[in-house]
């Protein structure tokens, strides 16, 4: 016969001894917890004008400077010492958690927008630009393996004159993203599944 002192342990630690001892089932109190939605991919502006950081320090060096408004997407699931590494279409680093805000406008997924979810295959993610050319000004950005939203199924989409494909958005942001070139092999994105 083993004998324990339960009032020495921690009440979870005595529970998972005395269920390993007695083989009894996991009791209710020790179920695991549902599932915390991803935060990567999701989109995030700035409350004000603030420094993008090499690191998790205010004394690191910066990447950039983000604009009042301006987009990012968050690029990992915790801030960790008041910092959150996201990613702008051009740049990736390290911003103060407190600096940023949810994105304005940017509704979450709903049922019915399964058949216009796509994922991003380009290994650099996309610039999201306010027109479909590359001069237009971008409002956004998506990383790879993150989820855009096509404004309508089959995507509407343009052909520019280089032989670019521009396809528009609703979400994460509005606007359009490249889709590759015509004739070329691959394409930027692919449906979800």
């Amino acid at each position: 016969m083993i004998s324990i002192q339960m009032n020495q342990w921690n009440p979870a630690i005595a529970g998972l001894a005395l269920i390993a001892i007695t083989g009894a089932t996991t009791p209710a109190f020790a179920q695991t917890p549902a599932a915390v939605p991803s935060l990567v991919g999701q989109c995030r502006e700035a409350k004000v004008s603030t420094p993008l950081f090499t690191q998790r320090s205010s004394t690191s060096g910066t990447v950039s400077l983000l604009a009042t408004a301006q987009k990012v997407t968050l690029a990992e699931n915790a801030v960790t010492n008041g910092f959150i590494l996201v990613s702008t279409p051009l740049n990736k680093g390290y911003v103060q958690a407190v600096n940023l805000r949810a994105c304005t406008g940017v509704q979450p997924p709903t049922p019915g927008d399964k058949g216009l979810c796509r994922r991003v295959t380009q290994p650099l993610g996309l610039a999201i630009r306010q027109a479909p050319n590359t001069t237009s000004a971008i409002v956004g950005g998506a990383e790879l393996n993150s989820q855009v939203f096509v404004t309508t199924n089959p995507a509407t989409s343009q052909t520019a004159a280089d032989g670019r494909i521009w396809v528009q958005i609703a979400k994460p942001t509005a606007g359009w993203v490249s889709n590759g070139f015509m004739n070329a092999p691959g394409s930027n994105l692919v449906y979800c599944k």
